[in-house]
């Protein structure tokens, strides 16, 4: 014989899967007859992993570069030469001659070039330095650098510093060039750059041409520790 009390209990459940039952199904009717698609939600990450596939590369190098002090290491070479490989397509440079110069820089260039790599399509925004979020121009150069352990300045005319100049001959993969207020990151081949560009643009490589080279400084980060100590 079944007792009463398990009657009830079934009777409850019973009435509690078909009130939830009902709303979804009213609610399900509305859609259709509205035609409202329902809203997804996005996962955390999902921004992230919807990057242009580029700076998904250089996130993939860093990485690994930054568990290692050792530049040659296999997995590395292979994970920056993908990104060098891309970077020289889109500037229609040699590949094999840009990744001989990106193998001669230093390793805290190389993680330089590779952060700022990292924030292609960020938006400018003035007096930001916000990863994958916001940033301005010095506030790349100081991200990418701090990525590489150097202390670096935060304003642009002090990333220009006349302590830290070279020749346009020295400059190499990682260094910095500029005038006024604007600052850009060589790509360490030719003209190539890339920067945050003004007027809530946002990250992108660019050529210089002949004649801003003429006019620009050229600085070497590394070389900060001399006037920091």
């Amino acid at each position: 014989m079944i007792r009463f009390a398990t009657i009830f209990r079934r009777s409850f459940v019973l009435c509690m899967v078909m009130a939830l039952a009902v709303p979804a199904v009213t609610n399900a009717t509305q859609g259709q007859g509205n035609d409202v698609k329902p809203k997804l939600t996005q996962m955390p990450g999902e921004k992230f992993r919807n990057r242009n596939q580029l700076s998904l590369d250089a996130v993939a190098a860093l990485s690994l570069i930054l568990r290692t002090e050792n530049i040659e290491d296999h997995s590395y070479k292979a994970a920056r030469k993908v990104v060098s490989d891309k970077v020289a397509s889109r500037f229609k440079l040699d590949p094999t001659a840009l990744d001989k110069n990106w193998s001669r820089a230093p390793r805290d260039h190389q993680i330089a070039a590779l952060a700022a790599i990292t924030q292609l399509n960020v938006r400018y925004v003035t007096g930001k330095e916000d990863p994958y979020v916001r940033v301005d121009c010095s506030g790349l150069l100081w991200l990418a650098w701090r990525t590489a352990g150097v202390d670096m300045p935060r304003q642009a005319v002090s990333q220009l510093d006349p302590r830290m100049r070279i020749e346009r001959s020295e400059a190499m993969l990682g260094d910095i060039t500029g005038e006024g207020t604007h600052v850009q990151i060589y790509l360490g081949m030719g003209l190539a750059m890339i920067h945050a560009p003004f007027n809530g643009k946002y990250v992108k490589f660019k050529t210089m041409s002949e004649e801003q080279a003429a006019r620009v400084v050229w600085t070497n980060p590394s070389l900060i520790a001399t006037y920091r100590l």
